[in-house]
């Protein structure tokens, strides 16, 4: 039997619509019905039935996709067992996911546009990012979420022991350049109207905003985790933002082929396994 016909079927099993079943397998709706109707000419028994306007399983499609699952599950396995999965990551977490096995992680290009342009090229398999473009073909689901904090040099001029918002206005910044549908980051998740700022440097990595913020005068805001492992190395100051933002939150983006896929699935939990046990710091931050 060809295998394409029992996957097809598990979509349409699993998804109780050939609309659906098709957005899933990224074929046509055509295409998938004339599978199932080829796999029910050669089994000899009609496998789904019109009820309203979707589809109902009939007992013997119940009967097939427990046999079906188990024989996937086991190819899966065997096909998997040696892979390693290609991951893209922020930045801004990715040293906190680093010797995870079966990753091979790399950090996530600035263009979401192409993230979602490898994914559908099967370039990488899994992306552990912040997400504001939206695509069918997509699962886009949470992962992780951490507040942000303003960081500045330990030594700093001006700031010391406490910082308002009149103290977050008045000074310089160091602001990551990417752009999320127009705006930056802290325009994104700010949940009340923000002032301008005086932008000394803009910078293509959150790495370069510690490093510069930690050599002058300016501020910089990153994800809780990252300023603190990189506190002690760069004398880094670290206060809780004045401005109302929302959490920075990361999802996982990758294609609805993987969603039952149990190598992907074990992955995504590692990775959230592991950003689980980083504990933030929220009595601290006063949240």
């Amino acid at each position: 039997m060809d295998l394409n016909l029992v996957r097809t079927f598990m979509a349409v099993y699993q998804c109780q619509s050939y609309t659906k079943a098709s957005e899933l397998l990224a074929l046509t709706q055509p295409a998938v019905s004339a599978a199932i109707k080829r796999l029910e000419s050669e089994i000899g028994k009609q496998l789904f039935i019109k009820k309203g306007r979707g589809i109902e399983a009939t007992s013997k499609a119940h009967a097939l996709a427990t046999k079906f699952q188990f024989a996937l599950d086991t190819i899966n396995d065997a096909v998997n067992d040696k892979n390693t999965l290609s991951v893209y990551c922020a930045e801004i977490i990715l040293h906190s996911l680093v010797g995870l096995e079966q990753i091979n992680f790399a950090e996530s290009p600035r263009s979401q546009s192409m993230l979602f342009e490898h994914l559908r090229e099967q370039k990488v398999d899994l992306v552990l990012d912040v997400a504001t473009m939206k695509d069918s073909a997509f699962v886009i689901e949470d992962a992780y979420v951490e507040p942000l904090v303003v960081v500045c040099a330990k030594n700093h001029p001006r700031i010391q022991g406490e910082l308002t918002k009149v103290d977050y206005y008045r000074e310089s910044h160091v602001i990551y350049s990417a752009l999320w549908q127009g705006m930056n980051g802290f325009e994104q998740i700010a949940q009340e109207p923000v002032e301008e700022r005086n932008i000394a440097l803009t910078v293509s990595s959150l790495s370069s905003v510690l490093m510069f913020v930690s050599q002058g005068d300016s501020l910089g805001l990153v994800s809780q985790s990252f300023a603190k492992r990189w506190e002690k190395q760069l004398n880094l100051a670290i206060y809780p933002c004045p401005v109302k933002l929302d959490n920075a939150k990361y999802k996982f983006i990758y294609h609805k082929r993987y969603i039952n896929d149990p190598q992907h699935r074990k992955v995504r939990q590692q990775i959230i396994d592991k950003l689980s046990k980083k504990k933030p710091f929220m009595e601290w931050m006063g949240l």
